[in-house]
């Protein structure tokens, strides 16, 4: 049995701004690589390639232009490592391309839950949400619920957010029909009934 081989007619560096080397292959094929495994698998112009140096050479390129997806994705905003694995795998990569490009950009600190986690916190905190809200937003951005306790932890006291909301929108915390209709807005934004209740309470001694 013959077997394949592949011959690298040119190997091209890298032109800013991009960082992968271009390998280009007879028949007018080409792949992007980085550096390392320029140097790793030692590529020059004229190196006959076997069928399984191929297969390694592209399994590299599938790995660098998934590392420059993750890094472009993170540059436009922050996630955590499970979104990043879903989009990954949205893109076409496997589940095993996709895992080994999060623990990469895992281990480099392109990708840190615990921080994620307390910047979400912060932000929705900030835009006027309560406890349940910031919850579902953790969930659905696939934190892990181990990084949930200490950003939680790190939450100002709700009572300022209720009392300022309501001394925006409850102009007479006596009138039932207002009173409701705050009280749905602050529990569609994540904040418990005994929360509202007593922000309610202390609106009345505010108006009096």
């Amino acid at each position: 049995t013959t077997s394949t081989t592949m011959r690298i007619e040119k190997l091209l560096p890298p032109t800013p701004p991009a960082k992968t080397w271009t390998v280009a292959l007879e028949g007018g094929k080409t792949l992007r690589v980085t550096e390392s495994t320029v140097l790793d698998q030692g590529l020059f112009a004229g190196l006959e390639l076997d069928e399984a140096a191929f297969d390694a050479l592209r399994s590299a390129a599938a790995s660098a232009a998934l590392r420059a997806r993750a890094v472009n994705m993170l540059s436009v905003r922050a996630m955590s490592a499970g979104q990043l694995n879903e989009k990954l795998m949205a893109k076409g990569a496997t589940e095993r391309q996709a895992a080994e490009t999060v623990a990469w950009a895992v281990d480099i600190g392109l990708v840190n839950d615990a921080e994620y986690a307390k910047a979400l916190v912060r932000h929705y905190q900030a835009k006027g949400y309560g406890l349940y809200k910031i919850k579902n937003e953790l969930y659905r951005r696939r934190v892990p619920k181990a990084d949930w306790e200490d950003a939680l932890a790190e939450m100002d006291d709700a009572e300022d957010t209720i009392d300022a909301f309501l001394a925006k929108k409850l102009r007479d915390p006596e009138d039932r029909k207002e009173c409701k209709k705050a009280s749905d807005a602050l529990a569609r934004r994540g904040f418990s009934w005994s929360e509202i209740a007593a922000g309610i309470e202390r609106r009345k001694y505010q108006t009096d």
